[in-house]
């Protein structure tokens, strides 16, 4: 079983690469919170859609009230976000709402619009990247990707330390079953819940392409490849249609969180264009649509520059993919944009004064 460790071939991947990945959670769970608002706004497209705008009127000043308690805010708590899920789906009576709101949601999103025009990457590599926008948009749950030789799974693992809602889980789902069968036409071949089932089964056929299993161990989003294209020789790179649609992301991003700095926007530039390589300053500054020199500017106003911005990104996931056994520090190196481990190797000692070995070792014995 291969794991989205690296685009490398199974043959070419170091064995531990190979295991079933094993979750990693944050600290104090967040959401982001345009992932919130883009929620938000889908719950009345999903009302007008079956004729129940006049409902949305019994949880207007609800919505209302948490949008404005949003703003100015980058992320939001995550357990607070479930729970209020729980709260409008008990007040419309509506028990599978995160299912019936995840496509009307991700079509709201932003950063969303990008990963239904990547159809030219494989369907293994596409979920890698769709991995990489859950984690960037909640950490209620951590996502694992694996690959067989004819079948992709993606496995949903609830945070352990806080309440988790059903609605959470399930829109996660229902977003990632609409973006593949938008980008690919396909529909997955197996969809489990470890909930019972709160749907008709035709609905749930309707909703995600076929009819789930319950009440089962994990929550699982099953794909059938088998005329999957195997390109893994070829580095990843920006084309210039993905560098289109990150542009537009960006701006529609930006329109719709105007009040983010510039920092937070490179922020989230960046951690995207790390599935592409090592991102530049020019870069940024094309795709931000303004001169190296006058982001260079912004930036140093607020106290930063994109080479600190780039280092501060790479730790941090540096430290979370350390944390995940299963990964080599190839596998670590390639999916934080450096050119090999050994580049990668003295940067982090350089972040921390230890080595990923180090601190591998030290965060095991501290979680014994």
């Amino acid at each position: 079983m291969e794991t989205e460790a690296s685009f490398q071939s199974a043959q070419d991947m170091p064995m531990a690469a190979l295991r079933p990945e094993e979750p990693v959670f944050a600290v104090e769970p967040t959401v982001a919170t345009d992932t919130v608002v883009s929620h938000l706004q889908a719950l009345e497209d999903f009302l007008a859609s079956v004729n129940r705008e006049s409902e949305y009127l019994a949880v207007k000043r609800m919505v209302e009230g948490l949008m404005a308690s949003f703003s100015g805010q980058c992320r939001v708590s995550a357990e607070s976000v479930g729970r209020n899920l729980d709260l409008i789906s008990d007040w419309l009576g509506e028990d599978a709402l995160g299912l019936r709101l995840g496509p009307f949601s991700s079509r709201k999103h932003p950063r969303l619009e990008f990963f239904f025009k990547q159809n030219h990457l494989t369907l293994f590599d596409y979920c890698c990247m769709l991995k990489r926008y859950l984690t960037i948009t909640t950490d209620v749950f951590s996502v694992g990707v694996e690959r067989t030789t004819d079948e992709i799974t993606l496995t949903f693992h609830p945070h352990p330390d806080i309440y988790v809602s059903r609605h959470q889980i399930e829109g996660a789902v229902s977003s990632v079953c609409d973006a593949i069968l938008d980008c690919y036409g396909l529909t997955p071949s197996a969809v489990r819940f470890t909930n019972s089932n709160a749907l008709p089964a035709e609905d749930y056929q309707r909703l995600l392409g076929c009819r789930p299993e319950f009440e089962k161990p994990f929550t699982q989003v099953t794909f059938t490849s088998t005329n999957e294209i195997r390109d893994f020789d070829a580095s990843p790179s920006l084309s210039e249609q993905a560098f289109r649609d990150i542009q537009a992301l960006e701006v529609i991003h930006r329109q719709q969180v105007s009040e983010e700095s510039w920092s937070q926007r490179c922020r989230l530039l960046l951690e995207l264009l790390l599935s592409y390589g090592e991102p530049t300053k020019i870069l940024l500054a094309e795709i931000l649509a303004v001169t190296p020199r006058t982001l260079q500017r912004r930036l140093a106003d607020e106290g930063t520059s994109c080479r600190e911005l780039l280092a501060d990104v790479r730790l941090i996931k540096a430290k979370e993919y350390l944390l995940a056994d299963e990964l080599t520090l190839d596998d670590i190196a390639f999916l934080l944009g450096f050119k090999d481990t050994a580049v990668f190797y003295r940067a982090f000692k350089q972040w921390t004064r230890m080595t990923p070995g180090e601190f591998r070792a030290m965060r095991s014995e501290h979680y014994r």
